[in-house]
């Protein structure tokens, strides 16, 4: 299989995401074990509530069936920590996080830059998936930049990215796409 067919493994979509990004150069890449030091807590802090939201939801359901009451009250709680957790996220970042509108799979994202990119070269990419808030921090490789109306089309395939952050993508991607779905089929009927 070729780098392109691989990077073909992922369904892509259409998003608005907060990002930020700087060139790097290949010796100012970290190490594997330097890369999973590196994530600031607090960016960790939305991504760890997110799983634990998906390993709770099965209890929850049951907690739900037999007593809606304190089901009821157990999502406000969570919405509650939720809220605390957005903050925490988004404070300081308003002037470093630019929302963007990307193309974006769990194996790389595809933006309109200000800049011509040398292809080969990597980038430091931070960003915000909303509506959850959850961060992705991780390198990527460009390939590709090429000038267009508005900049530069620019594509990056993700290089160094926790197998964890690879899912909560996965899982973002998958749920926008069956969210445009579900409004297609709407629209339809």
């Amino acid at each position: 299989m070729t780098n392109h067919d691989e990077r073909r493994d992922y369904y892509r979509i259409e998003d608005t995401v907060g990002l930020s990004f700087e060139t790097c150069t290949e010796s100012e890449l970290p190490s594997n074990d330097e890369f999973l030091r590196m994530a600031p807590d607090e960016f960790q802090l939305i991504n760890h509530l997110k799983n634990l939201d998906l390993e709770n939801s099965k209890l929850l359901h049951t907690i739900q069936e037999e007593s809606p009451d304190i089901a009821r009250y157990l999502k406000l709680v969570n919405l509650k920590i939720e809220a605390l957790a957005k903050n925490i996220i988004t404070k300081g970042l308003t002037d470093e996080i630019a929302t963007t509108e990307v193309t974006l799979s769990a194996g790389g994202i595809n933006l309109i830059s200000q800049n011509m990119l040398a292809t080969e070269n990597y980038i430091k990419l931070r960003m915000i998936l909303y509506p959850s808030t959850c961060v992705i921090n991780c390198y990527a490789k460009v390939v590709r930049s090429e000038p267009c109306d508005g900049g530069f089309d620019s594509a990056f395939e993700y290089f160094l990215i926790t197998e964890s952050d690879r899912d909560i993508l996965v899982r973002h991607v998958l749920q926008l796409q069956s969210n445009t779905l579900r409004k297609q089929t709407a629209q339809e009927n």
